[in-house]
């Protein structure tokens, strides 16, 4: 109970969501995985929670010396692969992070946010790419994902534009018909929203100059 509330605290504790409080709840949240590692050293879940408590606390040699303790007693723990694609995406190790990202979603097929997080990692790539064709395949590669995302909200019933604007965000020559059809998919779940038209207008006007 101790790593699951440290891990609940930790989530708690961004700035943006609560500015109020985030500070004390990462305090509190490495408080108590260190109670839960105390409570049992060979609990996997305590050990991988208290790492990303460390990462997120920039401590990340800390951070990795734990999670490669976790990896070695739970490799079938999703949230331990998950957790160490988040300190690779850390170190800027985008490809290996990728490869982690994979292992968490052949765990846990349906946690959409798994596959968000694979495909900005492709995305990071792309950027980084001076490459013209390597770069238009990594961009590809990423709209897969936020695809994979977008079916299984849809198979899920979940009404969630998020997703959307992620492809969006990787409009590249030959995709902005795509980008066009999943933004007018945000409208569907939110008619009334300016932003979602003036994100449709921009993919229009990048039509109109083909």
């Amino acid at each position: 109970m101790a790593a699951i509330r440290a891990f609940v605290l930790d989530w708690n504790a961004n700035s943006n969501i609560f500015p109020d409080t985030a500070a004390d709840s990462l305090l509190e949240a490495e408080q108590e995985a260190t109670r839960a590692r105390q409570l049992d050293p060979q609990n996997v879940l305590a050990l991988a929670y208290n790492a990303e408590i460390l990462i997120d606390q920039q401590k990340l040699t800390q951070g990795e010396q734990l999670l490669t303790q976790a990896l070695n007693l739970g490799p079938n723990q999703m949230d331990v692969h998950r957790i160490d694609a988040y300190l690779l995406e850390s170190e800027s190790a985008y490809s290996d992070a990728i490869k982690e990202y994979d292992k968490a979603i052949a765990l846990m097929p349906n946690l959409t946010f798994l596959y968000l997080s694979a495909g900005a990692n492709y995305r990071r790539l792309a950027f980084g790419s001076t490459i013209d064709a390597q770069q238009k395949d990594l961009y590809i590669k990423s709209l897969e994902y936020f695809e994979k995302a977008a079916k299984i909200n849809a198979q899920l019933e979940v009404k969630d534009p998020i997703h959307t604007f992620d492809l969006q965000n990787i409009l590249t020559d030959g995709e902005y018909f795509i980008a066009g059809r999943n933004v007018q998919k945000a409208l569907d779940f939110k008619p009334a929203d300016a932003d979602i038209y003036g994100q449709l207008g921009i993919v229009f006007f990048k039509i109109a100059q083909l």
